[in-house]
């Protein structure tokens, strides 16, 4: 049975390859279910919600430009640039604490309600409100002593970025990463601009929200949604060709390759080096789970490649010394987040990957 056929996502897009090479693109099923006159079958064109690969797409790859040109180095104290970390021991937190997921933060927050509600903690906008309330979150434990999976920091950092560069996310993204690689398709989406800015076409959609609606062209997060859509943790629509082009472009920085975007050494940098006693992640990626059967990225992907997954259903996987990458979008949430089964659909794409490369 295809993912299609038991209800994982209505369709999506592999891409895989090794070194400049794409070996395959893959589009298979619709864009959504929910009204199929308005469904059109994927192609490798379709813009998707990447979710948390916003935190390596955007956020993390700016970064890396950033301490390559000395903007930023890793071991910033996050509260020396941004005064609204108030919570007792924000500050003694670190740039690459944050990047590692061992700053301190908590899991999650629905700060959206709070948002949505017109809380603004005196900020005069819901991104700086949101700002804000991460920091006044109080930690769950002292930085550098625990890794535990945040949107909080990430949060943190693309506002980092906006005060070492003095312009906004998107911009910055769209300055250091997406216009130098080509990535024409990938954006954020400003849901507080006057007047609105055009939604990504052709776009699949994802949760049909009880209190949103049927999201087509917006961020789906609900915490950067109700911020109006530009985050660290969240934001960035693209498509299988443009992340595969940014997959090219760490592989070729890790492995040393001429007139790569990336810095050598700042990319092995961040992909190798590890925070905190568990050694779990690294900077702003995520590695594969070195026990059987636990990955996302399957069991023969090398655990020594690094990559992200999204919670709309999307995966990004590099495994450098092979050069091998693939990139999976889906919209898995559609028609709504409660469904099961894209961690074993992921698990048998990469694996296959692995076994046709």
């Amino acid at each position: 049975m295809t993912a299609v056929e038991a209800g994982v996502t209505p369709g999506g897009v592999l891409v895989y390859g090794a070194g400049n090479t794409n070996l395959a693109t893959l589009p298979f099923g619709t864009t959504q279910t929910l009204s199929p006159d308005a469904a059109f079958l994927v192609t490798a064109d379709t813009v998707y919600d990447v979710a948390s690969i916003t935190k390596v797409a955007a956020t993390t790859s700016v970064l890396m430009k950033l301490v390559e040109t000395g903007d930023v180095t890793l071991d910033l104290r996050a509260a020396d640039v941004l005064p609204e970390l108030t919570a007792p021991g924000a500050e003694t937190i670190r740039v690459d604490q944050m990047l590692a997921h061992a700053a301190g933060f908590c899991a999650h927050r629905d700060f959206w309600q709070r948002l949505l509600a017109g809380e603004r903690l005196g900020a005069t906008n819901p991104r700086e409100a949101l700002l804000r309330m991460v920091g006044q979150e109080p930690l769950e434990y002292e930085p550098g002593t625990r890794t535990l999976y945040s949107d909080l920091g990430f949060i943190s950092l693309g506002f980092i970025i906006e005060r070492i560069t003095g312009e906004r996310l998107d911009a910055a993204a769209r300055r250091l990463v997406f216009e130098p690689l080509a990535m024409a398709n990938s954006q954020f989406v400003d849901l507080l601009a006057t007047p609105a800015v055009p939604r990504p076409q052709p776009v699949a959609p994802t949760e049909n929200c009880p209190y949103r609606g049927l999201v087509s062209g917006e961020v789906h997060d609900d915490n950067a949604h109700a911020a109006g859509g530009i985050c660290g943790h969240a934001g960035v629509f693209s498509t299988a060709p443009d992340l595969e082009k940014l997959a090219r472009a760490w592989i070729a920085a890790f492995n040393g390759a001429a007139h790569s975007h990336f810095d050598r050494d700042v990319m092995r940098h961040f992909a190798t080096t590890t925070v905190g006693p568990e050694g779990v992640r690294v900077l702003g990626f995520d590695r594969p789970a070195p026990a059987p059967r636990v990955s996302h990225a399957g069991d023969a992907w090398p655990r020594d490649g690094f990559g992200h997954t999204g919670f709309t259903g999307t995966a990004v996987w590099v495994d450098p010394p092979r050069g091998r990458y693939a990139v999976l979008l889906t919209n898995r949430v559609h028609p709504n987040r409660d469904k099961q089964g894209i961690k074993p659909f992921r698990r048998r794409v990469f694996d296959a990957v692995v076994s046709a490369t």
